[in-house]
């Protein structure tokens, strides 16, 4: 039901070409505001030099160019919310679909699920870094400064999920039934989006510092797992709530040196073991799914493999009405 009512609008590979193409612009006037700042802010301060810059460029650290990391945060989050305007426009007028069926088959939105794999992932989260907190406490730091920290928490917990729920929207709710038009199956639109999801963040500094080949790893995993969990639960509900969850745990509570989202989190780790952190990932995935699966019911891995058409129907709505809304 999902990847059929996902794809029910107008379709052509010209109107998905164009709507990506279209996001893409979204993205990069949000760069503008981005850009402003950063020339004022080079311009304001003498000894900020091109080297600073260029430094500035690669790992997105804000205290280069002497601004607060929340504001780094907002101007960066900027990005997203002009390519979120401008994917909702697309979806409306190119494809004339339904915002919502990109989410779910039903009805309406659930969002007790959407909650639900929030809290159950942090939680997660939550204790799988405390036993490596456990294990390893030497490498990790207090860094809580309460005004800044409770500032960055609302900046989270307000804009961030624009962020998330943009790539799930646009990898898993828009491109993952898209490639299925061509397929005809799930499996193959699932490993593609997956290795599409790991390379879009292949410019993230992680790379460079530990590698292009093992942050893959990483990146296509939690790909291959949020589309996993999506094609199981025929809705994208969950997939949004675990990747916010992932973001706004990392960029509030558990922060390490030189990732990609450099914040004033409460906690931060001075020394990451990439293989560690893959591990963890793991052990999360599959705590996840097993809890899912017998909250939710699902139909096993058989989903991945059944033709298009296929899936559960119960509690959906099935008949022409929701076809009627535009």
């Amino acid at each position: 039901m999902f990847f059929q009512k996902a794809t029910s609008g107008k379709n052509n590979f010209l109107l998905y070409l164009a709507t990506l193409a279209i996001v893409m612009l979204g993205y990069m006037i949000g760069q503008i505001p981005l850009v402003i700042v950063q020339t004022l802010q080079v311009k304001r301060h003498n000894d900020i030099n091109t080297e600073d810059v260029n430094r500035f460029l690669e790992t997105m650290d804000f205290s280069i160019i002497k601004l607060s990391s929340n504001v780094g945060l907002v101007l960066m989050i900027t990005i997203f919310i002009f390519a979120m305007l401008a994917f909702m426009l697309a979806i409306k007028y190119l494809h004339k679909l339904p915002f919502q069926r990109l989410i779910t088959p039903n009805f309406s939105i659930d969002y007790k699920k959407i909650f639900f794999g929030f809290g159950l992932w942090f939680i997660l989260g939550l204790i799988l870094e405390g036993i490596v907190a456990f294990i390893h406490p030497e490498i990790y730091y207090w860094n809580f400064k309460p005004i800044k920290w409770i500032i960055l928490l609302i900046i989270c917990i307000v804009l961030l999920p624009i962020q998330t729920s943009l790539e799930e929207l646009v990898i898993r709710g828009y491109m993952m039934p898209g490639i299925s038009l061509i397929t005809n199956n799930k499996w193959v639109p699932w490993v593609i989006t997956s290795v599409i999801f790991g390379l879009i963040h292949g410019a993230n500094p992680e790379v460079e510092r530990f590698g292009f080949w093992t942050m893959q790893i990483y990146y296509i995993g939690a790909g291959l797992f949020l589309g996993l969990i999506t094609v199981l639960d025929d809705s994208l509900e969950l997939a949004l709530g675990v990747h916010a969850a992932t973001n706004i745990f990392g960029a509030a509570f558990f922060s390490f040196d030189g990732s990609v989202l450099q914040t004033d989190s409460m906690i931060k780790c001075s020394i990451v073991n990439p293989y560690i952190m893959i591990t963890t990932f793991l052990l999360g995935s599959l705590a996840f799914m097993l809890i899912c699966n017998k909250k939710y019911k699902w139909g096993g891995f058989k989903m991945l493999f059944e033709p298009i058409g296929k899936e559960k129907s119960e509690n959906r709505y099935t008949d022409n009405r929701f076809d009627t809304l535009n």
